[in-house]
């Protein structure tokens, strides 16, 4: 089987950051995928499920209320490593463009008060295992890496480019 384009990053060389995972046709429609990569791999500890899980019921929540986005919005969700999330739009979005919808949204998780979204075992799988502590740290930290982002933080790392055995 091929490797599908997500294992084909260089995770060892990937920050911290927001980044376009895929961008893939259904008829006309494209569907973008984001890269919410919010522990930089193998150099940071990964979240915790309690910190992704209240973090998930947070954002999606408030990304599909968000009045200019949530007729886009299709999926947000964690990624299996615990690194980050991923989004799910309706559209041929850029990271630029995109940008001020994550920033909102991890500002709002960093700042969130309350009862967490969907939270009871009536609306939730698995509702006991949400720590909102731990996902406001985690939010503010990535909302930070979001404000503070450059160019690198935006575009998966190139692959480096084999070195050729010298003739002799």
């Amino acid at each position: 089987m091929e490797t599908i384009p997500s294992f084909q990053v260089d995770h060892l060389r990937l920050k911290p950051g927001l980044y376009v995972s895929r961008k893939d046709y259904i008829g006309y429609e494209c569907v973008t995928t984001f890269d919410i990569r919010m522990k930089k791999p193998y150099a940071e500890e990964v979240m915790d499920t309690g910190s992704m899980h209240a973090l998930e019921h947070i954002c999606a929540t408030f990304l599909r209320n968000d009045e200019l986005w949530k007729d886009k919005i299709i999926y947000f969700g964690p990624m299996g490593c615990r690194t980050g999330f991923y989004l799910i739009v309706s559209g041929d979005i850029d990271t630029e463009t995109i940008l001020p919808l994550v920033e909102r949204t991890f500002d709002h998780a960093a700042e969130f008060e309350g009862e967490i979204p969907g939270a009871t075992p009536k609306e939730c799988g698995f509702c006991v295992d949400m720590d909102l502590n731990a996902a406001k740290r985690d939010a503010a930290l990535y909302y930070n890496v979001l404000i503070s982002a450059n160019k690198t933080n935006f575009n998966y790392p190139q692959p480096r480019k084999k070195k050729e055995k010298s003739k002799e």
